[in-house]
């Protein structure tokens, strides 16, 4: 049996016509005037020194993390935008959660090898008074010495990189360690962010990024005192005096109203701006369509398109095909774009995805390499 790739004569490395928010991050269909905003915000965020702080939404399959992904490419490979970015999913909440999850998870991500190198860059750097500055900094005798203890050996190492994650510590650890059992208060935990952002422009000349995906999950969050929690860190985070680090934030909300009640708390949207709260509509037939010929022409092979459409061209019931439109013809790929709007007359790029591979898959059943738009009509109308 032939796979999807053979038949249709995808590139290497695909499988299918579906997009990997990862490794196709570098691509950006259909939406020119949303990337122009982002790309706009972008510079305007690093022309003043300031980094990035956003909140994508929009409906479940818009496209969200692959925007997130989008961002994050662009800004790793464009050195008007100095900057590192650290890209995690919100953890499993529950409805104590708070921030401390988010933080651990970030930290995690950043590494605690990474935050070691920096630390020791910054002893490096200022060898007379760097706990000192680090104190200065956080306002916190107690996250200078961690920080400060994370360049010692073994298990003192181990347990300040725990603490600093705001993990709870033993009593045992906690004495070792001449620090208190946990950080919790989101004020120091967002110090905590701000350091390392701090210490990421001291050993990297880069401001330091934080993306949060699938932020839907904080509307799991029903305790008062842990939306408090979330409340307090992320004003403190979106805040314009907080130039160490950035912010972007994504959750599947249609409207604003809809948003877990942090992001909905009047203290955060105003220090993100109303303007940075970023909606990602859903495609009408026309946006679609432009859509599925980008995809189409970017995964099919030049060489395999030109022998398939030379071979099968009989399939395409005499309507023309163009490197746009193979595997369909111009005919079909529009009638394949309506089907796809047919609820309501819009669609997301998930199920602009769904609806290619379910009409190829047929198609590869009849023994077809070309859709016609006859043969879609068949198909759509069963």
């Amino acid at each position: 049996m032939e796979t999807m790739g053979e038949w249709f004569g995808l590139e290497t490395g695909h499988n299918d016509f579906t997009i990997e928010t990862e490794s196709d991050a570098d691509l950006f269909f259909a939406r020119h005037e949303l990337n122009d905003r982002l790309m706009s915000m972008l510079r305007r965020a690093f022309r003043t020194s300031a980094p990035p702080k956003l909140v994508l939404y929009g409906d479940w399959g818009v496209g969200k993390t692959h925007t997130m992904r989008h961002i994050e490419y662009v800004i790793e490979n464009n050195h008007d935008f100095p900057a590192l970015v650290v890209f995690v999913e919100v953890p499993d909440i529950a409805s104590k959660s708070t921030f401390q999850v988010a933080h651990a998870a970030l930290l995690d991500a950043l590494g605690f090898e990474r935050a070691k190198t920096w630390v020791l860059q910054f002893q490096a750097k200022y060898p007379a008074d760097a706990r000192e500055q680090i104190q200065q900094f956080t306002q916190s005798g107690d996250i200078a010495t961690a920080f400060a203890n994370l360049l010692g050996f073994g298990e003192a190492s181990r347990i300040a990189w725990d603490w600093l994650r705001g993990v709870a510590l033993s009593a045992g650890d906690a004495r070792l360690a001449g620090l208190p059992p946990s950080l919790v208060q989101s004020n120091h935990l967002v110090r905590v962010l701000q350091m390392f952002g701090k210490l990421c422009q001291e050993g990297e000349g880069k401001f330091l990024v934080f993306m949060l995906d699938e932020a839907t999950k904080l509307g799991y969050v029903t305790n008062q005192d842990a939306i408090n929690h979330w409340i307090n860190s992320l004003k403190l985070i979106a805040d314009s005096q907080t130039k160490e680090i950035g912010l972007i934030v994504s959750g599947s909300w249609i409207d604003p109203d809809d948003m877990s009640i942090p992001l909905q708390d009047e203290q955060v949207h105003s220090r993100f701006g109303d303007t940075n709260y970023i909606r990602l509509n859903n495609l009408d037939e026309e946006e679609t369509l432009e859509f599925m010929r980008a995809l189409l022409a970017q995964w099919v092979g030049a060489e395999q398109r030109a022998a398939r459409m030379e071979a099968f061209g009989a399939e395409a019931d005499g309507e023309a095909i163009t490197t746009e439109s193979f595997p369909f013809s111009d005919g079909g790929l529009k009638m394949a774009a309506a089907y796809a709007c047919r609820q309501g007359g819009f669609t997301t790029p998930r199920d602009i995805q769904k609806t290619i591979d379910d009409l190829l898959n047929r198609a590869i059943d009849d023994g077809r390499h070309i859709l016609s738009s006859s043969y879609v009509n068949s198909l759509v109308n069963a």
